[in-house]
């Protein structure tokens, strides 16, 4: 009987153990994007599920409230990564919905951004209608203003451009500032750490260049660009076929190679920045150390945080004077080689041609 037992005992798979959830998983989980706004301790705000199905429009006040349908349910898995969006409405017979217009937490946050940004400005210009002399808020507005407009847009646009797009590169400089900054907020998040907002932001770059390139050069000559002048150079057909093959893809590549970087800079910056903070909180909770949590998380964390208010306003003009050179860059219509007379041969007299030279 014993021995019966025994090879019972051996015959049976071993309790296995729980998988342990993994902390840094579960804390950069609220990085990504999501369907509510965490108000911790207090719990969560909901946020509404707008989207078009099946001919008409749908409204759900509450992730429950899909859950309670009939025909929708929601995507709560953790497979992929954790910065990916969770929450995502889904047919429960598996066919894809329509246009998917819900409200989440970076567009929850972008129109935060936006009305604090209204209301900032709408007192600047209050202010500057009252009194001729600039004061607080109207003081430190007209500072970026004449900043972005001196130091950015003139310095890399001639006119008529610099002045036509002057409200464009002033709209991007304060909202990306306002979103970064918005994002170091309690309980907020930085829709600037997502790739869709950054990508959305840079596309605007890039039509606005490509629209001032057609502009400035007209079509004939904005297709003859990405050539890069060998049509004009003194070069054999056979050579200039196959470096022409070389140059156009290059040249063309090179168009989204620039609003691809402004998306890609913009979103690893601020990204950066929390994952470093997420991950020194982690370590407390993964070391189980009050000692770690008070002389590695507090100050570093404390540390990173100073730098992210300095980061939130670099990336601002960053973005801003990169999408100015872009599209000055393209504004340029034709270059012409302009040089000085004195740079020249001439002929003073006579038919023989005298060099000039340069005095040291």
């Amino acid at each position: 009987m014993a021995a019966t037992d025994t090879l019972t005992q051996a015959a049976s798979p071993a309790p296995v153990e729980a998988a342990k959830p993994n902390i840094f998983n579960e804390m950069f989980g609220f990085l990504g994007n999501h369907h509510s706004v965490d108000v911790m301790p207090f719990g969560q705000i909901p946020l509404p599920y707008l989207f078009w199905d099946q001919g008409s429009f749908h409204a759900f006040p509450s992730q429950r409230a899909v859950l309670q349908s009939s025909l929708y349910t929601v995507d709560n898995t953790k497979e992929s990564s954790p910065l990916a969006e969770k929450g995502g409405v889904l047919r429960k017979d598996g066919k894809p919905i329509g246009l998917d217009l819900s409200i989440t937490s970076n567009l929850f946050f972008l129109f935060f951004a936006a009305v604090m940004l209204f209301i900032v400005l709408r007192v600047a210009a209050a202010k500057a209608k009252k009194s001729l002399v600039p004061t607080g808020i109207r003081n430190l507005v007209e500072i970026l203003i004449v900043f972005v407009r001196d130091d950015i847009v003139a310095e890399n646009l001639s006119e008529p451009y610099s002045e036509q797009l002057l409200p464009y590169f002033l709209t991007a400089f304060f909202f990306i500032m306002v979103v970064n900054l918005t994002g170091l907020l309690p309980w907020a998040h930085t829709a600037t750490s997502s790739i869709e907002v950054t990508a959305a932001l840079a596309l605007c770059t890039f039509v606005i260049t490509q629209f001032i390139g057609f502009r400035a050069m007209g079509v004939k000559s904005y297709f003859k660009h990405f050539t890069a002048g060998l049509l004009d150079m003194e070069l054999s057909p056979v050579m200039k076929g196959f470096l022409l093959l070389i140059m156009v893809p290059i040249e063309i590549m090179g168009l989204f190679t620039k609003p691809f970087a402004l998306a890609i800079r913009l979103f690893a910056n601020m990204t950066a920045g929390h994952i470093v903070i997420v991950s020194l909180i982690g370590l407390a909770f993964l070391f189980h150390s009050v000692v770690v949590g008070a002389l590695v998380t507090v100050p570093f964390s404390l540390f990173v945080f100073l730098l992210e208010i300095f980061v939130a306003t670099l990336q601002a003009y960053i973005f801003t004077m990169l999408s100015a050179v872009f599209i000055g860059m393209m504004a340029h219509t034709e270059h012409e080689e302009h040089v000085q007379d004195n740079d020249l041969p001439h002929a003073p007299s006579g038919d023989r041609l005298i060099a000039t030279a340069h005095m040291v």
